[in-house]
């Protein structure tokens, strides 16, 4: 058999600023204190802002802050004034003294405004419930974080995720606050900064973790809240609190959908390892949006499909509801991929929502086989094989130049192109329990990946990065089997180039199946000819549709049916 050998290159550097005064300090918390009032739409807090100087002088902090938020003050933490300098988005602050490296600083901000959404998705959303109850949520990965609190945003400063935070949250008696953490309990009255009239109390959260700035939220509502101990790994003796936050109205519907919240936990930990956040919780919170991964606090706006199909109601997110809830999949499985994995910048997003994408097609495997996730694939595929921008984004992009719908079934497929290349389940399932396990907390890039595979495998996987992550399109395939008495003669031509493939044919042969793999280089050659010594029959091109892009297989010849039953077309 004729094999090609496989190019391989060197990795990508990852992109690096210069300049920016916001990458000469490392933040280590915020503390958040925010007292909502909905009664005029308006929004006070008090962040602290806690923080480390990773420049031998620092003498000015430079933080995201959107300019139509009022700034009240700035102060150290014993409450010493601190001169501030508003420039568009950005807040600048002049600290006390000058520091080293090394050197942590601390920096309170007391601000006001009446952040407002973008659209029905993005952007700070003052809603009501159908009997006129307030209903507030955030999500503000489109906008930034810096469109609604005073921070360093990941937004721009995708490496920067701060090792803790703690939130205080005033609402109006009668309501709810949610935010991200474990809860802390909740008290009457507000903090001592606040003076509006009314009844008030506020509820307390700690996140123990890192998390983007975007994963921030703030949640107001008459919600129920239900709440019980859910054993998972990692998670102790006493297990980790799971909790769901839903408007009265839909806490029937809840309990039915969110019964598959165990299993959706226990799939993703059998394929990336345990709960990343087990002092912390598990959480939805029924939004006025579709849906958001704000870490532990799970934005959920869907139709509670299960509920749905048991009641025989119409579901408006059918099309998107095919497979599993899309929203509770997809966005819990971002506690993982986009949460406590994070990209380096945002030139790879893919490792957001193409591992994100890519674990929709695990849970399906995890709970109802291989066979279920490759039919998933297939339908990701017949979108995906049209797209034909990179997987990676640029360089010193910031989020919204970066997002593109390319990253989500893109990315997935060529995950799952990678495993077929692979061709060994164990090595991958290591790869991203390891992947998860080394960068869990931390921010990871393409070449992290790549150089992580290649330490599993002993064999460089460059090629591949340059080919699938940084190349544009997909491969297309076209395979032409004939069969003849003790020999197999395959002509595969690799239409769109640039792209190296492994194409598998299995046969049956002395009443065994066979089977072999050709190695394909990219390029516009006119295609390859490989011919296997085999007295074949029941032979078969299978796994094709692994393989990103879209292909087409025809066998013909001795022994094959000419009812065309020997024939198949379309790989995707």
């Amino acid at each position: 058999m004729l094999r090609t050998t496989l190019l391989l290159l060197p990795l990508l550097a990852a992109p690096e600023r210069a300049g920016d005064p916001r990458d000469h300090y490392d933040v280590t918390a915020y503390e958040m204190q925010w007292a909502v009032v909905p009664s005029d739409q308006r929004l006070e807090g008090r962040v602290v802002v806690r923080a480390k100087s990773v420049a031998t002088k620092l003498a000015r902090v430079t933080l995201d802050m959107q300019a139509d938020l009022e700034l009240l003050g700035a102060t150290t933490e014993d409450g010493k004034a601190l001169t501030t300098e508003r420039e568009g988005d950005l807040l600048h602050v002049t600290l006390p003294a000058e520091l080293a490296m090394g050197d942590e600083f601390a920096v309170a901000l007391r601000y006001r405004g009446h952040p407002k959404a973008k659209d029905s998705f993005t952007g700070f959303h003052w809603a009501k419930t159908a009997d006129g109850s307030p209903w507030v949520n955030t999500s503000c990965q489109g906008l930034g974080a810096h469109s609604w609190w005073p921070c360093k945003a990941s937004y721009f400063n995708a490496n920067d995720k701060p090792e803790r935070i703690s939130v205080e949250l005033t609402v109006p008696k009668g309501l709810t606050g949610v935010s991200n953490g474990r809860f802390q309990g909740a008290t009457d009255g507000g903090p001592e900064w606040f003076a509006a009239e009314g009844d008030w109390q506020t509820f307390r959260y700690s996140h123990p973790y890192p998390l983007e700035t975007y994963s921030v939220t703030l949640n107001v509502a008459p919600y129920v809240t239900v709440e019980q101990q859910l054993m998972v790994e990692g998670g102790g003796e006493a297990g980790v609190p799971f909790v769901y936050y839903v408007l009265p109205e839909n806490a029937a519907k809840a309990a039915v959908q969110f019964q598959q919240v165990p299993g959706l936990i226990d799939a993703f930990t059998r394929a990336f390892g345990p709960w990343p956040f087990p002092e912390s919780k598990i959480a939805l919170v029924e939004t006025n949006f579709w849906g958001m991964e704000h870490s532990s606090a799970v934005a959920y706006g869907s139709t509670y499909p299960a509920w749905c199909e048991q009641e025989g109601e119409p579901d408006r997110y059918a099309s998107r509801n095919e497979y599993f809830d899309y929203i509770l999949v997809h966005e819990m499985a971002h506690e993982w991929w986009g949460n406590a994995v994070s990209a380096t910048d945002w030139g790879h997003f893919w490792i957001h929502e193409g591992l994100g994408t890519y674990a929709e097609g695990a849970y399906l495997e995890f709970t109802e086989g291989r066979e279920r996730a490759d039919e998933y694939f297939r339908d990701q595929n017949r979108g995906a094989s049209r797209m034909k921008g990179s997987l990676y984004r640029g360089d010193d992009v910031d989020s919204g130049a970066a997002y593109s719908p390319v990253i989500y079934s893109k990315g997935a497929c060529v995950l799952n192109t990678l495993r077929h290349f692979i061709g060994d389940d164990e090595t991958w399932w290591q790869l991203l329990h390891e992947f998860q396990a080394r960068y869990r907390y931390r921010n990871a890039n393409t070449e992290d990946f790549f150089a992580l595979l290649q330490e599993l495998t002993q064999a460089n996987y460059g090629w591949f990065a340059q080919q699938y992550v940084y190349g544009e399109g997909s491969p297309r395939l076209k395979v032409d089997v004939e069969v003849e008495p003790r020999l197999l003669k395959l002509r595969i031509d690799n239409e769109t180039g640039d792209f190296d493939c492994a194409v598998d044919i299995t046969w049956l042969e002395g009443g065994e199946t066979r089977h072999d793999r050709v190695w394909v280089r990219g390029g516009k050659s006119g295609g390859s000819d490989y011919v296997l010594a085999a007295d074949a029959t029941e032979v078969a091109v299978p796994n094709l549709d692994r393989i990103i892009g879209k292909h087409s297989v025809r066998i013909h010849g001795h022994g094959v049916p000419e009812d065309g039953a020997g024939e198949s077309t379309d790989g995707n």
